[in-house]
């Protein structure tokens, strides 16, 4: 029988995001000053470029990640403005070595090469280690519920599934 899994999850905007939103904002009223200042016979086409290249940026900073379960493989993709996406991890889940769960904190062997794929502060938060072959150990952090969970138990080694 085969295994098909989908679960979005969303990125709550952080005080960082509201501080992009708050420099995008500023810049076009700075850079709409200047064009109607300097630029008066061309004021409309460079507002027009200038709104719309803040309508990008602010857009950019929508960011949702899907999990994917495809009988025993486990895709990533990280969707920018429910327009772009971008795969950012696939591998088999039997090369999955350990799952933890998540506490804020990321062990300092893997701190630099490991990925969120959830929001920061989510309570059912996980951290699972793999290694593919000839590769070295990779982890990411991501936040599954239950059906997802579910799934993967079938191809995970029996040993890890008590930590699911």
């Amino acid at each position: 029988m085969d295994t098909f899994v989908e679960q979005l999850v969303t990125i709550k905007k952080t005080g960082k995001t509201w501080a992009a939103y708050l420099g995008i904002a500023l810049a076009v009223i700075i850079l709409i000053t200047v064009a109607f200042l300097f630029f008066k016979s061309i004021f409309i086409a460079l507002d027009a470029l200038i709104l719309f290249g803040a309508y990008k940026l602010y857009s950019m900073l929508s960011i949702e990640y899907e999990y994917i379960i495809t009988n025993s493989t486990i895709d990533i993709d990280k969707i920018i403005a429910k327009s772009s996406r971008k795969r950012v991890v696939s591998f088999d889940l039997t090369a999955v070595q350990r799952i933890e769960k998540y506490t804020g904190v990321l062990p300092a062997d893997i701190a630099n090469d490991c990925f969120l794929a959830c929001n920061q502060k989510d309570e059912n938060a996980l951290v699972l280690f793999y290694k593919e072959e000839g590769k070295s150990q990779k982890a990411f952090v991501f936040a599954p519920n239950e059906r997802t969970r579910e799934a993967m138990k079938n191809f995970l080694p029996r040993h890890l599934c008590e930590n699911l």
